[in-house]
């Protein structure tokens, strides 16, 4: 039986036909991106076909990279009567440059791990013997530890 009716869905409802579990629409409720929903006699939830085409655009805007702040500021834009549209380039486009940078620090992590690699490599040429403590302690540890006193390896790459 549908307890609703169609004055409405119940929480358990509009989870199946959004794919969100209940406790992520109450969470959205609380952070304000939903607005309180009608309550039956018996307290239970009932959301309108409105609240449902609000989650599905929280979920796309999520795809676009977007925090639900963001997402907060856009629901209230478009509330006021204005359209969003500039507001959300200037977030996509903040994301965008946020990504190259994390990119461009990736690469150059990359390429400093992958020169250290070499280095080990070179100090381990002979793989068919197993390296010695001794190999381990002033050669290998040691690049190790003349990196930490001589790089930021770790510090700016996101490790």
């Amino acid at each position: 039986m549908n307890k609703g009716s169609n004055n409405g869905l119940l929480i358990g409802e509009l989870s199946q036909r959004v794919h969100l579990p209940a406790q992520t629409i109450r969470y959205y409720e609380r952070l304000g991106l939903l607005n309180p929903p009608r309550r039956t006699a018996s307290h239970y939830r009932l959301y309108a076909a409105e609240d449902e085409k609000r989650l599905h655009f929280i979920q796309k805007a999520k795809q676009f990279g977007l925090s639900l702040d963001e997402i907060k500021q856009l629901i209230e834009i478009r509330s006021s009567g204005t359209p969003p549209c500039v507001n959300l380039k200037h977030m996509v486009k903040q994301h965008l440059e946020e990504l190259d940078q994390r990119i461009q620090e990736m690469s150059a992590f990359r390429q400093d791990l992958a020169s250290r690699y070499e280095q080990i490599e070179a100090s381990l040429a002979d793989a068919s013997a197993a390296p010695t403590e001794t190999d381990c302690n002033g050669i290998v540890c040691g690049l190790i530890e003349r990196s930490i006193e001589t790089s930021d390896i770790g510090e700016n790459h996101g490790t």
